[in-house]
């Protein structure tokens, strides 16, 4: 018997209730409890809790308002023979919760405590004034959870007719599952030039042969993730997982690498770190050691991370084939030589420092004879509107395409920027060969 339905026995012995006994007696029947998480663009929310049950419980028992999960609305449950997601349930020994997850454009990070506040205060003075300064942390510590608790609200029964009563005790989660993000795999490169260690994340396709050649994505994450565990890159936001999506896979295998910076690779002054050469001395590294198709490497990134891709594009304009630029921004003066690259720019119209500085650049593209696609869309618009609109864009054949979305917010850019397929396509369709 598991420790807290000893712990509830133990507690009814005290009161006399026989009530007690019988939720003590329904949580023992539980084997295990795994949360299911996937990453959308304003991170990783678990989207099913899973019930791993002693015996196959009846599906007509069960109902939506059969268990609570603690800050989620359920939106079904049902029981299965397998751990897993149906269209209908089954009598088995899975129950599925299914909760609500769905994008939240107004979504913030957690409020700093006074002791975040105190520490960010003590960094403004060592560098000399407020505001991100390359080669510094930020702590990257934004929580994005995968665990779950849930309450059984009502009695169940099992395929026999046995009845497990509802119980107020939670049932929290034991195990914790993050589709796709836990596809990737965790390593270290040790930068050529400083010594110093740069963590990535790297996915690779489960059919992957050296006798064939795949394009990679690299994949730069924002400010906010700076200096948190290697995983942050993957759970912030979709910007590396969409590229690994089953669905995307299908479309274009790809190898995807996201590294987890320990500092601020670069900041508003046009400063950079010398992060951002480790970066490209990995990617000759996976040059060397994986089949990474040389002409089909492409680069990407949201605020921070599409910084770092402009600096590097600029160091080493013939390394990248194409780059999906997501809210973020460069000195105009210093971005005229990109317009010879293949490059998607998105921006926020109410991201007002990405969008006009992005706009300025552009400006100066087109006044050296390049042409340059511009279109306004809604950013309230589903997958598949948003794709419409992408190939409509792509269709007019130009290699420099900049999106403003309405309204919206700097961190909004990127919540609905990753994933679209219209724009992966797109990406996928540049080659350094045919660079103008």
């Amino acid at each position: 018997m598991k420790k807290t339905a000893i712990a509830t026995l133990a507690l009814a012995g005290f009161l006399g209730s026989a009530q007690a006994m019988e939720a003590a007696e329904t949580s023992g029947h539980i084997q295990s409890v795994t949360a299911v998480s996937r990453v959308f663009g304003d991170g990783r929310k678990v989207t099913e809790v899973i019930l791993e049950y002693d015996t196959p419980i009846s599906n007509k028992s069960l109902s939506a308002d059969s268990y609570t999960v603690e800050g989620k609305e359920v939106t079904a449950v049902y029981a299965n023979s397998v751990p897993e997601k149906a269209g209908h349930g089954i009598n088995g020994k899975y129950v599925i919760i299914e909760v609500k997850a769905e994008v939240d454009l107004e979504y913030h990070p957690k409020a700093p405590t006074a002791e975040e506040l105190e520490k960010k205060a003590e960094r403004d003075r060592m560098q000399g004034g407020p505001g991100l300064r390359a080669g510094w942390s930020t702590g990257g510590d934004d929580s994005y959870p995968g665990n779950a608790t849930a309450i059984q609200a009502r009695d169940i029964r099992t395929a026999k007719g046995k009845t497990y009563k509802a119980s107020p005790d939670p049932i929290m989660s034991t195990n914790e599952i993050c589709l796709v993000a836990d596809d990737f795999i965790q390593k270290e490169f040790i930068s050529p030039y400083t010594g110093q260690v740069l963590p990535y994340n790297i996915y690779i396709p489960e059919d992957y042969s050296p006798e064939h050649k795949y394009p990679l994505v690299l994949f730069i994450h924002d400010a906010g993730a700076a200096s948190g565990p290697v995983t942050q890159t993957l759970y912030q936001g979709n910007g590396a997982t969409s590229w690994a999506e089953p669905e995307a896979q299908a479309r274009h295998r790809c190898i995807v690498v996201a590294p987890e910076y320990p500092v601020i690779t670069v900041d508003d002054n046009w400063n950079y770190s010398h992060h951002l050469d480790a970066t490209i001395a990995l990617i000759e590294e996976l040059k060397s050691s994986l089949a990474i198709d040389e002409d089909r490497i492409y680069t990407t990134g949201q605020s921070m991370g599409c910084m770092s891709s402009i600096v590097m594009m600029l160091k080493r304009p013939d390394l990248f084939a194409g780059a999906l630029l997501v809210a973020g921004k460069w000195n105009p003066a210093l971005m005229g030589p990109l317009d010879r690259q293949n490059i998607w720019i998105i921006s926020c119209e109410g991201d007002m420092s990405s969008n006009t500085l992005q706009g300025e650049a552009v400006q100066i593209w087109r006044s050296q004879g390049s042409t340059v696609t511009e279109a306004t869309w809604e950013m309230t618009l589903s997958g598949e509107e948003f794709t419409e609109a992408a190939r409509e864009m792509a269709a007019e054949g130009s290699h420099l395409l900049f999106t403003h979305l309405t309204g919206g917010n700097h961190r909004a850019t990127w919540f609905v920027s990753y994933g679209i397929e219209g724009i992966q396509d797109w990406l996928f369709g540049q080659r350094r060969k045919e660079r103008r």
